[in-house]
């Protein structure tokens, strides 16, 4: 029989255990057992704990709500089989669309300012074929 965790002075000084109950019914926090709340603190500790090479995280206000983008990048720790799953939504599609667009506009676009700040021609004119003809027959 699983021991009750509200008599313990463990769930007093926890804040993990604390915040865990407070998200549950007390009906179900009786439940558990000292294992059960130690894996599940090591659970969400090494969840929340994890560190990236890359963390980047973006706020956009919009007037009645409020977005938040989240760019991670780290070492690869999935399993085979997760790693097979598919993962990928209609709106992940079109944001990484959306987003490869964005970067190839905006290379073109420095591209171009920097052709127009150096003064060179980074990009020569081709002689096509008519303009070949055109000075070929003048000689």
């Amino acid at each position: 029989m699983p021991q009750n965790r509200f008599t313990q002075d463990f769930s007093k000084t926890d804040p993990f255990v604390q915040q865990f109950f407070a998200r549950i019914s007390p009906k179900t926090a009786t439940t558990f057992t000292d294992t059960q709340l130690a894996a599940l603190k090591q659970v969400f500790q090494n969840r929340t704990a994890k560190d990236h090479v890359v963390d980047i995280k973006l706020s956009i206000p919009f007037p009645k709500q409020g977005f938040y983008v989240v760019l991670l990048l780290g070492k690869e720790k999935r399993s085979k089989e997760r790693l097979q799953t598919c993962i990928s939504t209609l709106v992940n599609n079109i944001f990484l669309m959306v987003f490869g667009l964005l970067v190839i506009t905006s290379l073109f676009g420095t591209l171009y300012i920097v052709k127009m700040v150096s003064g060179t021609n980074s990009f020569p004119e081709q002689e096509t074929p008519i303009k070949k003809f055109k000075s070929s027959s003048n000689i």
